[in-house]
């Protein structure tokens, strides 16, 4: 039964047109024939006859309302028609998007898995958001930080891209000197691989070109000049191998009479050493082998010979 409320003569003749279209899928469902179906039956047995089938030869007459009826979608029921292009349907694809199909069998398809080729378990291990199996380091979070080509997990000095160049069990990065194995021996704050004197301290003091530490003399540019064993710097007389011999205070190059303490007392140009006279500038004028100074007649060779205390000039 229809039952409508007709307005027009238009709207009259619309109602009578889809009440007499029922009527006719009605009794063609009842003897088995579309009267104005071409093939003259229903040919996907749906009950709807083809001339108002939208799909007549589709039974359930576009399933995946993809507008493709499914007797020619490649995939019937996916409206997506294999997205992923994997020739398999999404109705049967585990999963729609991913083309490789899960390739990590991690159950996490792509594009949902972040790393689809490693297995959920170790997808980044170390964490630094480079997935396991383009990872160059990836069990090292700061993927070779010192550049020398050997992962942290395995690098014995991971800062130092030198690894220890000079054997001394101190990383560079942590070793004072990188590149001396002493680690400034002597102390005086500059590394043995750039120090003159490794071993010297004071880095030769006495500027003569040797070491302190194998120099005889450290502090004495020459040396012990004089060859006395006893080194300029703590040599009263440098230059003076007997060393103020005579004890006058005078040093070799100032004494005049280096074995004379007195330094030629008489003044007579003979060094006391070897004066003969060493009081008597005369010395012996009157060749009584006495020495004026203690000569009673110093100008008297036969020294007051008649007794008279009177001396003969």
């Amino acid at each position: 039964t229809v039952s409508v409320v007709v307005e027009t003569a238009n709207d009259r003749r619309r109602v009578l047109a889809e009440y007499f279209g029922r009527l006719e899928v009605a009794i063609s469902i009842a003897f088995g024939e579309c009267f104005n179906d071409d093939g003259g039956r229903d040919a996907d047995s749906d009950t709807i006859c083809a001339n108002i089938d939208t799909c007549p030869f589709d039974a359930e007459n576009d399933a995946d309302n993809d507008n493709t009826c499914g007797d020619s979608d490649s995939c019937p029921h996916d409206p997506a028609n294999d997205y992923d292009s994997d020739n398999i349907c999404g109705d049967r694809d585990s999963c729609e998007e991913d083309a490789e199909n899960d390739a990590d069998s991690d159950a996490t398809c792509s594009p949902h898995d972040v790393c689809a080729y490693v297995h959920e378990d170790v997808h980044d291990e170390d964490s630094d958001r480079i997935c396991q199996d383009v990872d160059s380091c990836p069990v090292d979070a700061g993927n070779d930080v010192d550049s020398d080509n050997v992962c942290a997990n395995v690098d014995s000095c991971p800062l130092d891209p030198d690894n220890d160049a000079d054997s001394d069990l101190m990383c560079g990065n942590a070793d004072s000197c990188p590149f001396d194995p002493l680690n400034d021996a002597d102390n005086d704050a500059i590394c043995g691989n750039v120090d003159s004197c490794s071993s010297d301290t004071w880095n030769d003091a006495d500027s003569d070109s040797i070491c302190g530490d194998v120099d005889s003399c450290a502090l004495d540019a020459s040396n012990d000049s004089d060859s006395d064993n006893v080194c300029g710097d703590v040599d009263s007389c440098p230059w003076d191998a007997m060393n103020d011999w005579d004890s006058d205070s005078l040093c070799l190059a100032a004494d005049s009479c280096p074995s004379d303490r007195w330094n030629d007392m008489d003044s007579d140009a003979t060094c006391g050493d070897i004066d003969s006279c060493p009081n008597d500038s005369w010395n012996d004028v009157d060749s009584d082998s006495l020495c004026g100074d203690v000569d009673s007649c110093p100008l008297d060779g036969s020294n007051d010979i008649d007794g008279d205390l009177m001396c003969s000039t």
